[in-house]
């Protein structure tokens, strides 16, 4: 089993709050995460408005994650668990990922760190595949600031 711990980080012109609220409106992810290889979209978000123990599926080309909201405490941090089973020709992964946003105020904005701890568990002979699952699941996060960054400062008076 592999286990991986990163952390993203970036200065967002925005308050903790605008932030918080994209990031807790996970319906709507769409209007600033574009699709990609592991990205469709959130579905099946029970309660809505998000809050703490909401569930949700977080679907994509390679398969459903199904969730649930951890940590809230608008506007400093928000936390989300969510497992995936990946089954791909041969290879068959369990992925079990933590994710943690904190948002602190700063002069001009609010710096965002969002924090990942992944155990990706692959069976058998095709363990050897750890790291590019690993490597996969890494460049997926490391879009998610600049996008949310990109989205949030193009938007008019968004401080």
């Amino acid at each position: 089993m592999s286990h991986t711990h990163r952390q993203y980080i970036s200065q967002i012109n925005g308050s903790p709050e605008t932030i918080f609220d994209l990031i807790a409106n996970m319906p709507n992810y769409r209007r600033w995460l574009p699709g990609s290889r592991a990205f469709a979209g959130i579905t099946q978000v029970t309660p809505y408005p998000v809050r703490l123990g909401t569930t949700y599926l977080d679907v994509g080309p390679v398969g459903e994650r199904p969730g649930r909201v951890t940590e809230f405490d608008r506007p400093r941090h928000i936390g989300f668990h969510h497992t995936m089973f990946v089954t791909k020709g041969p290879l068959t992964a369990h992925i079990n990922a933590r994710i943690r946003y904190t948002f602190e105020p700063v002069e001009g904005g609010t710096f965002v760190t969002r924090r990942l701890d992944v155990a990706v568990h692959i069976p058998g002979l095709l363990k050897i595949a750890d790291r590019l699952v690993v490597s996969a699941i890494h460049k997926e996060n490391a879009r998610l600031l600049p996008d949310l960054k990109r989205y949030i400062e193009a938007q008019p008076s968004s401080a």
